[in-house]
């Protein structure tokens, strides 16, 4: 082995880096992003879970139970109907209803008191959450007024003691393997294109920037349902994921969130001069989408500072959508505000996508 030709070699790759700014701003700048994008989100605690307090007991006890649940845990909202607020966990506006009876206080001291819990049960880590919360404060409870066990009565509008954390992101994860497919291709088979002048042969003939982006977005958008459908039969078949709704519904909601990203796509193949800056594309999609949209772990983990954040990546409306559906078995009466924001986000891509290959036509 020659140590000079090995060193010659070495010069030459860093030589290519040398002159390619934006791949050495990629080197130094997607650590600091990566660590702080896991920093500040990945595994923390949930936090600000609304629950809704209907509380009927004319006594001290239940006031004491609430007392003791203060913190950043629960946001706890007072309810003056028990069936509204109900209504409120059936339509996704809480995730949680407590109910203390008339009689708490007194069948605190002289028998097992119950407390009703209502639980929106398809996200297992805020369950266990809130049952943690109020165990917490129940046990506090006990310990100043020596009274008798209570008895939390759990009622399930959705999932139930059997939700699984594979039920629960299991929605998220193809709606993440659609944006893989759709933007990532997008970017990469652009870039080849347009590298190989298959795109200045292409406008050479009739075709218009607008049939060549619907094209792209159609075929890829098909590619990803086909996707979507083989990854959620797999999770039926080999772990038995729950599905509660209409899946045709779904794979709209994917068509329409395929759709966009491809527009998304073919803008960061416009930034690209080759294959190579066009990989450096994946973390700045990847990341946010692993970690700010509740694919793995509800939004309520992620800090509050952080969180606004979450309403400006697509896939948290799309992730959103998929969940309702397939856990709750909800239609477009619950769910029509993340398909307007779908079906914005598809426009407002593929325009400008449009734009950007006439400008480069």
């Amino acid at each position: 082995m020659n140590a000079r030709r090995v060193l010659a070699v070495a010069r030459k790759s860093l030589s290519q880096f040398r002159h390619d700014r934006r791949t050495l701003a990629f080197i130094v700048v997607m650590p600091l992003f990566m660590v702080g994008v896991f920093g500040y989100t990945f595994g923390g605690s949930v936090s600000h879970i609304r629950t809704l307090v209907a509380n009927e007991d004319a006594g001290a006890r239940a006031a004491e139970v609430l007392g003791n649940m203060e913190g950043d845990t629960l946001d706890l909202v007072v309810a003056t109907d028990l069936a509204a607020a109900r209504e409120q966990v059936r339509l996704g506006r809480a995730w949680a209803v407590l109910h203390f009876p008339a009689n708490f206080t007194a069948t605190v001291m002289t028998r097992n008191a119950t407390i009703g819990l209502v639980l929106d049960g398809t996200a297992p880590v805020i369950t266990a959450a809130i049952l943690g919360k109020l165990r917490a404060a129940i046990e506090a409870t006990l310990a100043t007024a020596g009274s008798a066990p209570l008895t939390i009565e759990r009622n399930y509008v959705y999932g139930s003691e059997e939700t699984r954390s594979i039920d629960a992101f299991a929605p998220g994860v193809v709606g993440l393997a659609v944006l893989m497919v759709t933007t990532l291709l997008s970017v990469i088979v652009l870039v080849r294109e347009r590298a190989g002048g298959l795109l200045e042969r292409l406008f050479a003939t009739p075709l218009r920037p607008s049939e060549f982006v619907l094209g792209h977005a159609l075929a890829l958008s098909l590619l990803a349902v086909l996707q979507s459908a083989v990854v959620l039969a797999a999770a039926v078949l080999l772990f038995q994921v729950q599905i509660a709704g209409n899946l045709a519904l779904a794979f709209v909601f994917l068509l329409l969130f395929a759709a966009g990203n491809q527009g998304l796509g073919i803008l960061m193949s416009s930034a690209a001069k080759n294959e190579l800056q066009a990989i450096q594309f994946i973390p700045l999609i990847l990341f946010p989408s692993l970690l700010l949209t509740g694919v793995f772990f509800p939004l309520e983990a992620i800090p509050p500072t952080v969180r606004p954040l979450s309403y400006a990546v697509p896939l948290t409306y799309a992730a959103d959508a998929l969940k309702g559906v397939m856990l709750r078995g909800w239609g477009l009466g619950e769910l029509w505000l993340d398909a307007v924001v779908l079906v914005v986000y598809d426009v407002l891509t593929l325009a400008a996508a449009a734009a950007m290959v006439r400008r480069q036509a």
